[in-house]
């Protein structure tokens, strides 16, 4: 039982403590609408500051530099807050045209001495190459599998995931392609496959039904974001189809309101509400199939820039855990079984 990092493959059960969907290095800046007001593109083109720390709590996509993580210095500073706090594996789900470099990934990993995994695929809609059109679903699938089995752009850096495979708000016939696609690709490689899916919608339903229709079993599947517009009876559902969730936007806790609304459409669940759906999930019998992380992919999420860091979820949400009544246990089998069997890609 394995799991492939950046630097080889490891045992499953030797991850430790797992931070399951983070981005060390992401360029999310080509896809953030224009302003179009000129004080609004003037804001856009300033660097994340202190002077603008508080409009960008408001509308973090208000300045394009925070859209951006690219600094090896930093994210090596960073990651080694996390390994300090007791974190082990990091699973980087930065995919193609969205700024994934699997040569720097490596090189943290050897460097801090932690496990890496990359992720595989394509993300949203907009982010697609100008040849999507004319990819077809073999086509994906075999790239996909190309970059498990034999190394990602042309280096031979393995993944050892699928994803975070992109959905938008409704699933564009690319993203369809892409899911089906990544369903055959699971099959081949016995990975598991993580879902970007819309903050707001609810289209985890028809994800898992493209997946499981195509073959995918519902425990290598995950569906991200459920955690900014707190659905519980969605959750639900989802879970008694079999199917992972993930809370994965931990210090993420923004209002944009309607003057600022640009890639966000409005609130953010708070940290302690998270804790306390997934306090319900446990108590539902739900235990097993959960999974949280950070989701860093802003400037503003890094200790750097006044946000608290890749450990934010070993350093305060464990702590909040324990207080609304998770037991450590029960925090391992989230933090440390799950995520190792998700991952798992059932061969030796």
């Amino acid at each position: 039982m394995s799991v492939m990092t950046v630097t080889g493959k490891v045992r499953a059960d030797s991850l430790g403590l797992v931070l399951p969907h983070e981005h060390a290095y992401i360029e999310l800046r080509n896809l953030v609408p224009a302003p179009h007001t000129i004080s609004g593109k003037v804001l856009a083109e300033e660097k994340v500051s202190l002077t603008n720390l508080g409009k960008l709590h408001r509308n973090p996509y208000a300045v394009l530099d925070n859209a951006v993580l690219d600094d090896e210095k930093v994210m090596e500073w960073e990651l080694r807050e996390f390994k300090k706090a007791g974190g082990k594996t990091f699973v980087d789900l930065t995919l193609r045209d969205i700024g994934r470099d699997p040569v720097l990934l490596a090189r943290l990993s050897r460097a801090l001495d932690i496990y890496i995994v990359a992720g595989c695929g394509y993300y949203i809609n907009a982010s697609h190459p100008p040849d999507m059109d004319n990819k077809t679903i073999d086509e994906i699938t075999e790239e996909i599998i190309g970059e498990i089995k034999y190394g990602i752009d042309g280096t031979d850096i393995k993944a050892g995931v699928i994803g975070e495979i992109g959905t938008s708000e409704i699933i564009y016939p690319n993203e369809r392609k892409t899911l089906i696609a990544a369903a055959a690709a699971q099959q081949e490689t016995g990975l598991g496959i993580h879902v970007h899916t819309d903050l707001w919608a609810t289209n985890g339903y028809e994800v898992v039904k493209i997946l499981t229709e195509q073959g995918a079993p519902p425990e290598k599947i995950c569906i991200n974001h459920i955690d900014v517009d707190l659905k519980l009876d969605y959750m639900k559902e989802l879970l008694n189809q079999g199917v992972y969730i993930e809370f994965d936007n931990f210090g993420k806790e923004f209002y944009s309101d309607r003057r600022h609304k640009s890639v966000l459409k409005g609130l953010f669940a708070r940290d302690i509400d998270r804790v306390k759906a997934i306090k319900e999930m446990i108590d539902c019998g739900f235990l097993s199939r959960i999974l949280l992380s950070n989701d860093v992919c802003l400037k503003t999420s890094l200790h750097h820039y006044g946000g608290w860091g890749y450990d934010h979820v070993i350093t305060n949400i464990i702590p909040m855990m324990q207080d609304e009544g998770i037991s450590d246990e029960q925090i391992q089998t989230i933090m440390v079984n799950n995520p190792a069997i998700f991952m798992d890609d059932g061969r030796d």
